[in-house]
């Protein structure tokens, strides 16, 4: 992503004389054409990083999710499935691709004939470098929020958790419960970026399976 408009640089800067060896551009726009593949590649990893909650079933990090009924108390599970925000993630992110691609179409041509070729693609260059320091500052872990309660520690220990008197209306006084801890986390608290940090997102998810997140999205 951070070679992507250095390879356009150089590009545009081997591309000024018929003094250089064709050679040379010709290495570069095959280089801007592979990078470009990995960018993709690089924001698919992305999406699927942050919406994938396909791991999180019923019945493996949680024993029981119960909800009140009148007069009995069902089971509720819940399917999770990443197909549908992962979907959506790569239809918007294309959909706007495809808008810019167009609108670059038609915009590269215009900059070639009044600008230069050359020119041109410097211009196109700078437009990749401000999209990658804006792409970076989305993907910036800004922000600090606990992801495995203050009760528990690390390990498959279950813990029994009391419920408060309003809690207890339509449930059982206590529930065998086991937090969510996904691969080996140092710590209690994740650094975040604006894509975790949403309501569809897979940390919150987690964070609701380990109740530091209501159903609604709002806090406990």
């Amino acid at each position: 992503m951070v070679m992507l408009p250095i390879a356009g640089m150089a590009y545009t800067l081997c591309s000024h004389s018929v003094s250089i060896h064709p050679a040379l551009p010709i290495v570069f726009a095959a280089l801007i054409g592979f990078l470009s593949n990995l960018a993709i590649a690089e924001c698919i990893g992305i999406l699927m990083e942050t919406f994938d909650t396909s791991d999180l079933q019923p019945g493996v990090n949680s024993r029981r999710r119960m909800q009140s009924m009148a007069t009995v108390i069902r089971r509720r599970r819940t399917n999770y499935s990443s197909f549908p925000r992962v979907s959506a993630g790569f239809f918007i992110a294309q959909s706007i691709g495809f808008a810019l691609a167009a609108l670059a179409t038609g915009v590269g041509g215009v900059m070639t004939r009044q600008l230069g070729a050359q020119l041109s693609t410097g211009v196109t260059a700078l437009i990749l470098l401000v999209l990658t320091f804006l792409l970076s500052l989305v993907l910036l872990r800004f922000r600090q929020v606990q992801v495995i309660p203050d009760m528990v520690g690390f390990g498959p220990t279950f813990v029994t958790r009391k419920l408060s008197a309003p809690q207890m209306q339509g449930r059982v006084a206590s529930e065998d419960w086991r937090p969510v801890i996904v691969g080996n986390p140092s710590g209690k608290i994740r650094r975040m970026n604006c894509l975790e940090l949403g309501r569809l997102s897979r940390w919150t998810e987690i964070r609701k399976l380990n109740r530091l997140v209501a159903e609604d999205g709002g806090a406990v």
